[in-house]
């Protein structure tokens, strides 16, 4: 074995499983423990291509975390790298407000024989840690409890959807067709870039813990558990805010914080 990949694969030994839903599954949750959600290159402007060396240096070399265009591209290069046969998709998110910017979330989907799966490691702290299929039983973890259903919609035939106060609710929809690599730039760019993109506008940091979640933005940290008690700080200063990145966060990502907060200072002035 040779490359950035290969070694990182090599050294984890609990990679190995009969089983390609397992094999899925343990995938997602050491992505969901080791890489967070955070959008620190968009706020700080780099513009690189999203290719499978940009994801390598990035993700493994650098410690850092991304969006779901890299996250579930770090998915993908794994489980290709694996044996498995899975492809990009792209879908269209949903809110309380409605329907965002068209087909800017990625995810992988997989056929096992006839049976539709998607697999998602990048949708902030709302992630199943476990393939979940089309219309097969919900899946829980401490992101929330989520299905995968078949309903037309104008964004797509099938629609991923979150258990809230006992209702289901549609968080994306999509057409069940494999996307090109080249989808995640024109992602990314929309995504830097659109005036009503949601990750544009301020640091985000997220992460799903084995014991509950934690988010983190310009104001706040929360910190949910698995039992349903919350814990959240309030930031006074920007050096409350990167304390506690330094806290629950790598060093690199606390790194290109600090030069977030800086570049903001200097445009500021």
């Amino acid at each position: 074995m040779n490359g950035i990949l290969d070694n990182f694969l090599k050294d984890k030994g609990y990679f190995s499983a009969e089983d390609d839903l397992l094999l899925i599954e343990k995938v997602q949750r050491m992505l969901a423990e080791r890489f967070p959600f955070e959008n620190l290159d968009v706020m700080t402007k780099v513009e690189e291509n999203i290719t499978p060396e940009y994801i390598e240096g990035k993700m493994i070399e650098q410690n850092r975390g991304g969006l779901c265009y890299e996250l579930n591209a770090l998915q993908h290069l794994i489980l290709r790298k694996l044996g498995l046969d899975v492809h990009l998709a792209s879908a269209t998110v949903h809110d309380e407000s409605g329907w965002v910017t068209d087909r800017t979330h990625v995810m992988n989907l997989f056929w096992k024989k006839d049976d539709l799966f998607v697999a998602d490691s990048g949708f902030g702290t709302q992630l199943p840690m476990k393939p979940v299929q089309l219309d097969g039983p919900p899946v829980q973890s401490p992101g929330g409890t989520f299905r995968l259903r078949t309903l037309k919609t104008e964004k797509g035939t099938v629609a991923f959807q979150l258990k809230r106060q006992g209702q289901w609710i549609t968080r994306y929809a999509f057409f069940p067709e494999e996307v090109e690599w080249d989808e995640l730039n024109r992602i990314k760019k929309v995504i830097h870039e659109h005036p009503q993109s949601a990750f544009n506008k301020q640091l985000l940091i997220a992460q799903a813990l084995k014991n509950g979640t934690v988010s983190l933005n310009e104001q706040r940290l929360l910190v949910k558990t698995n039992q349903g008690e919350e814990q959240r700080i309030h930031f006074s200063s920007y050096e409350n805010m990167l304390e506690k990145i330094k806290d629950y966060f790598s060093r690199s990502i606390y790194d290109q914080a600090l030069q977030y907060v800086h570049r903001k200072r200097n445009v500021s002035q």
